[in-house]
């Protein structure tokens, strides 16, 4: 793995997460223009998560026969033409079909990304190039979102969606440059495009622990404004803190790669995992607090964004064959997740309390433990 394909794979990563989230800023901006209620607009996230959940596994079977980089730059592609879409949209209906399309395509791409990191990175750095290159999400969420809202408050949000265009065919540019056309993936036998599960339950159990994770990690997140607010701080204070959970879910990225790789997935995901249920069961303690809280926020956040590698090497050690299809099943698992905790949290926040999600959260993170402790450690036999 060169630099420049580092840097050309954190920026394909990174403009997929912030076409993702930019939303959440431009939101107030994007149902004034459009006149359609800010419910309505922020349900685009959750037809981009389940979007990218259901078509990511499909694309990725119907295309695995196909060169890596053509397939990438035919995705940036549509990723570009429906964000084109989004930024002309005039009604609410073109909009949701330009979300669709650059979702799916997203998924495409990340898919083949993180696939094609594992085929270029030595074995033994694995876990660290994943961590490095997935870092593209969280470096989205930290700059992207808040650039992506400066720029809208100043003269549009359609302008938001012109910035995202212009980095994805940036990012088109550097692929065909940077990108081997000729590029073989590990595939199971010479003849055959075909991917072979080591173990089937081993690899249920890994992207169940990617789905339980981030249910446990969205039902707290998606109302971590009024649960730091609820603590009596202002505004400016969760912009302080909203700052300090994207730093740390870039740290997070690289550190569960670092330690992946220095010890073992499993170690990591036991590692992370109880640490996880003991700062959710901590949280409602520190709200009204300053320095315990951004503390535990940061915490918080460089635990649950270091899984995603972790799980990651352990899905790689139980294929033979091309990576790309059970990455995709993990980045559906992510992406379910979400969507999944959002429904769940709006529910409990309805129905029982704001501050019932971090115990939920605890709960629901207790499970995937369990699941982390019945992991095998080492590859399994062939089934």
């Amino acid at each position: 793995m060169t630099i420049m394909r580092t840097l050309t794979f954190m920026l394909s990563i990174f403009i997929v997460g912030m076409v993702e989230m930019v939303v959440a800023g431009i939101m107030n901006l994007m149902s004034t223009d459009l006149n359609i209620s800010e419910a309505w607009i922020g349900q685009l996230v959750t037809i981009y998560a389940f979007t990218f959940a259901i078509t990511g596994p499909i694309l990725v079977k119907l295309t695995e026969k196909y060169s890596p980089k053509y397939v990438l730059l035919y995705s940036i592609a549509f990723f570009v033409l429906g964000n084109l879409m989004i930024a002309l949209s005039p009604n609410f209906t073109i909009l949701i079909i330009g979300r669709i399309l650059s979702s799916a395509a997203a998924a495409l791409i990340v898919v083949k990304i993180l696939a094609i990191t594992v085929v270029l990175a030595k074995p033994e750095n694995r876990g660290k190039m994943l961590g490095l290159v997935y870092t593209g999400f969280s470096a989205a969420n930290v700059f992207g979102v808040p650039i992506g809202t400066l720029i809208g408050d100043w003269i549009g949000w359609r302008y938001t969606f012109g910035l995202i265009i212009v980095a994805g065919l940036l990012a088109g540019l550097l692929l065909t440059l940077y990108l081997p056309t000729h590029l073989k993936m590990t595939y199971a036998t010479e003849n055959t495009y075909s991917t072979r599960i080591r173990s089937k339950l081993e690899v249920s159990k890994l992207l169940s622990v990617t789905f339980i994770i981030l249910t446990a990690n969205s039902v707290a997140y998606i109302y971590i404004n009024p649960l730091i607010l609820s603590g009596g701080h202002d505004i400016k204070f969760v912009s302080l803190a909203l700052l300090i959970i994207g730093v740390a879910g870039m740290c997070g990225t690289s550190l569960g790669g670092f330690f992946t790789d220095k010890f073992s997935f499993k170690t990591w995901l036991t590692v992370s995992g109880s640490a996880f249920v003991v700062v959710m069961l901590l949280l409602n303690a520190l709200w009204q607090t300053t320095i315990l809280l951004l503390i535990g926020l940061f915490v918080w956040h460089i635990i649950q964004w270091s899984t995603n590698p972790a799980v990651q090497s352990g899905l790689i050690d139980q294929v033979e064959g091309d990576h790309s299809q059970v990455m995709s099943w993990n980045m559906s698992a992510l992406n379910a997740g979400i969507g999944f905790g959002a429904m769940l949290g709006g529910l409990i926040v309805s129905h029982i309390h704001l501050h019932a999600t971090i115990y939920f959260a605890a709960g629901i993170g207790l499970i995937g433990f369990i699941i982390i402790l019945s992991l095998k450690g080492k590859q399994a036999t062939m089934q």
